[in-house]
């Protein structure tokens, strides 16, 4: 069923329609109200790959790094939000739609720290890419993350690390890093590309996932978002990032079926990105080209 949502005021509703995310008076108050309460979320338009902006209290954190040929998508987005560096760089798991932009990126702005999953792996290569990638290559500091484990934003704010909670052999979808948010009395959940083994791993855990802002997980492809799972996350906001021109498979039906009740939005509809802001009083207000 859907909820209701508060809308940003008009005059910035016509900018945004104007010019997107780039529109510097609308970022002037994107960083004031991620200063003062309010959580902004960007999910970027970087074609068939994932980046995604996270902003709160004047810190800022990309969740995955897309392709190394969106990194031109990544830094207008982060320029349209006035972001000259990052508090930090989540790597959900080892493939280059997620990783392949954290080398040119990091030529670029300050990373003083790079987050991955602890259970990992790289069947192509047979070594652990984001490793040998932060570690041996960039020597960025480098932490590994397991399910339980929370990196604050701020004393009350943080990134809850949901999964993975057991190794695939078979995909590296599904050692996805699995994070969640709880902010002004919302929660978001995000889930790199997480396929149905995964969402099974989680739910049996007895792991709660609901929330009110999903990202769904794998591009919306078929292979990901069981009914089960959709069901058990509930959300009223869900966002697929893709492009479906670059890979149709992507944005199944099946998936987009799935959230015909709720507000679904899709990355490659919008110029720079989605905007999904939760303000200080918790409503949530949407702002998209």
């Amino acid at each position: 069923m859907k909820r209701m949502f508060r809308y940003i005021a008009a005059f910035f509703i016509l900018s945004f329609a104007l010019t997107g995310c780039t529109n510097s008076q609308l970022n002037s108050k994107i960083i004031s109200e991620t200063s003062n309460g309010d959580f902004s979320i960007c999910f970027i338009n970087s074609g068939k790959s994932d980046s995604i902006l996270v902003m709160y209290e004047g810190k800022s954190y990309l969740i995955d790094t897309g392709t190394k040929d969106s990194v031109d998508a990544i830094k207008k987005a982060l320029e349209a939000n006035n972001v000259e560096s990052l508090d930090g760089v989540f790597l959900t798991h080892t493939h280059k739609d997620h990783i392949g932009g954290l080398k040119k990126l990091s030529k670029e702005y300050n990373i003083p720290i790079v987050y991955s999953a602890e259970i990992s792996m790289n069947k192509e290569e047979g070594t652990n890419a984001i490793d040998s990638l932060v570690d041996n290559e960039l020597n960025l500091k480098h932490e590994k993350l397991k399910a339980g484990d929370k990196i604050n934003i701020t004393d009350d704010v943080y990134f809850e690390v949901l999964g993975p909670i057991t190794y695939n052999s078979d995909d590296d979808n599904d050692n996805s890093l699995v994070l969640r948010i709880n902010v002004n009395g919302k929660t978001v959940l995000l889930t790199g590309d997480m396929q149905f083994a995964e969402e099974v791993s989680l739910m049996d855990s007895g792991v709660d996932v609901k929330a009110d802002i999903l990202k769904v997980g794998n591009h919306g492809n078929k292979d990901a978002t069981s009914k089960e799972f959709a069901e058990a996350v509930d959300p009223s906001i869900a966002v697929i990032t893709t492009d479906r021109e670059e890979d149709s498979g992507t944005a199944s039906k099946r998936v987009r079926k799935l959230f015909e009740e709720t507000n679904l939005y899709i990355t490659d509809d919008y110029d720079v990105g989605l905007l999904v802001t939760i303000t200080k009083s918790g409503e949530i207000e949407v702002t998209s080209k």
